[in-house]
């Protein structure tokens, strides 16, 4: 009812809201995105990343993307590529309309300057993609081939010196059929790269969903 859907939006502006005003502040932020990641995984949040008028994933996304990019906190990029990795729900429309925007952060996050970072994000990629990759994508075939990829390739190597970690981060984009950008294709280990997700791609999915429901 109503008064349903205003408990629910008011879930929404507080979280938006407050990765606004908290920004590095990890005190604050470290125990949202832990929050954020329960509900995500019990399902709590559905209902929010359903609803395509309220923005709410692709707000969050923003978000995340944001806190993430320069961020030397260890812990706390960990909470994010935990929070990346449960918005990857195959039951919602609304998700599957995005998960290449979601998947492209968390190969983003494959060559983060952190190997403990990088090596969680694959470990947690991998895991998810074993679960529902055959809900997520279409080729089953290529989701192993980027899942041996994942469970193969040594993501925590220092300084990738033999550019070994790029060319397969690059690879599972192709098999996952997730775009990147040349800037991103031709990015280094551990390098601060200067958009994770630029704003304009989101703001040309908002228009097709928008003109598409």
């Amino acid at each position: 009812g109503y008064e349903h859907t205003n408990i629910t939006d008011g879930f929404f502006t507080v979280f938006i809201r407050m990765f606004q005003h908290y920004k590095r502040s990890g005190r604050v932020l470290l125990p949202l995105l832990t929050t954020l990641d329960k509900m995500l995984f019990h399902g709590s949040l559905d209902e929010l990343l359903c609803n395509e008028q309220n923005m709410f994933l692709t707000d969050l996304l923003i978000s995340l993307s944001s806190e993430a990019k320069g961020c030397t906190d260890v812990k706390r990029l960990l909470a994010i590529v935990g929070v990346t990795v449960n918005l990857l729900q195959p039951h919602l429309d609304n998700v599957m309309k995005m998960r290449h925007d979601i998947i492209r952060f968390l190969l983003v996050l494959l060559l983060n300057r952190y190997p403990r970072v990088r090596r969680y994000t694959a470990e947690q990629l991998y895991v998810k993609l074993l679960e529902d990759g055959t809900a997520l994508f279409d080729d089953n075939q290529q989701v192993d081939r980027a899942n041996h990829l994942l469970l193969n390739v040594v993501w925590h190597e220092e300084h990738d010196p033999l550019g070994q970690i790029l060319e397969s981060r690059n690879m599972i984009a192709d098999l996952l059929d997730v775009p990147l950008s040349t800037e991103e294709r031709n990015a280094k280990v551990g390098i601060r790269q200067a958009a994770i997700i630029p704003e304009e791609d989101f703001a040309s999915y908002s228009a097709l969903v928008s003109s598409t429901s």
